[in-house]
């Protein structure tokens, strides 16, 4: 059995992998793996450019670090897919919640006077208790999200492909053809939905029109579900008193991408989640673990992606 581990790994980490694959485990960067390497492997862990691995006959099971696995569940092949749910929800909801609570409590605004020195006041602002909260999204990252806001007193609402039991975090639940009715009540829109047909622009120029003024938009699923074209000209009008963006329909984000320069936004280089949080690291290897020690006993593994949904 060939496996080849291709997420960066700190060297003292590395050993409970190999107390459970010895010498059939192979360490290798993302950077410097080899076609070769992938042609033989049964098992693959980390993500692999999806081109490089259209030819890999061998593989078995491909265990993804990332929570999103629409860019794989297409390719060729009858093996396992897996990701890296639950890994990221307590992360990425607070960089949610730090998001929220910035443009609440006016400090961009409060920065750009600090910056030219002006002591001004700029009245009230709003709490947590007062806002009706709708998640796009009632995955791992939007329930971590839910149940922060719901402890701080938000009403929180969310939207889901299919109504299933409620979760803890939220009051009521919706499906995605609900939106036109939600929309307007909801004074924090936060995406953390998967990229599939459906979510694809589902925040297009019809439903970002239908948004209350001065709400917040926070996105930090996939890029592809907000329609920029149709955003930027409504921000440019300042119609959110907040726009947070953690990805994009093209990254890296170009430099004259007019979405850098809307007021009251904030661009972040897709980091709300990734490795940036010394916790996300630690959760994502543990999945890792605990599958590997499942496929080795030939145990029906965690975490798996239905690969006709793509999540």
């Amino acid at each position: 059995m060939k496996i080849l581990f291709v997420t960066e790994i700190p060297e003292e980490k590395k050993q409970c992998f190999t107390d459970l694959a010895g010498e059939d485990i192979t360490f290798v960067s993302r950077k410097e793996v080899t076609d070769a390497q992938l042609m033989e492997a049964e098992v693959i862990m980390g993500n692999v450019p999806p081109a490089r691995l259209t030819g890999c006959t061998k593989l078995k099971w491909l265990q993804l670090d990332s929570a999103g696995a629409d860019a794989y569940a297409k390719l060729p092949g009858d093996f396992v897919l897996t990701n890296a749910s639950g890994a990221y929800g307590p992360a990425i909801s607070e960089y949610m919640l730090a998001c929220m609570l910035r443009t609440l409590k006016k400090l961009d605004d409060y920065e750009d006077l600090q910056k030219s020195h002006d002591w001004v006041n700029l009245g009230s602002v709003r709490t947590i208790s007062q806002l009706h909260v709708l998640c796009l999204g009632m995955g791992d990252i939007g329930t971590h999200f839910a149940k922060k806001v719901k402890a701080l007193g938000a009403y929180v609402i969310g939207v889901r492909r299919h109504i299933r039991e409620l979760p803890e975090g939220f009051d009521e639940q919706y499906e995605i053809q609900d939106l036109e009715k939600l929309l307007p009540e909801a004074d924090v829109i936060a995406m953390s939905l998967p990229q599939t047909p459906d979510t694809i622009h589902i925040m297009n120029r019809e439903h970002l029109a239908l948004t209350k003024p001065g709400s917040i938009l926070i996105n930090v699923g996939r890029g592809s579900a907000i329609d920029e074209t149709a955003l930027i000209p409504l921000q440019k009008n300042d119609h959110f008193a907040g726009v947070c963006l953690d990805v994009f329909e093209h990254e890296p984000l170009p430099k004259n991408n007019p979405l850098w320069n809307l007021p009251h936004t904030l661009c972040t280089p897709h980091i709300a989640g990734r490795f940036n949080a010394e916790v996300t690291y630690d959760r994502v290897l543990s999945i890792f673990a605990d599958n590997l020690k499942r496929y080795l006993a030939g145990e029906p593994l965690h975490h798996t992606v239905d690969r006709k949904l793509g999540y």
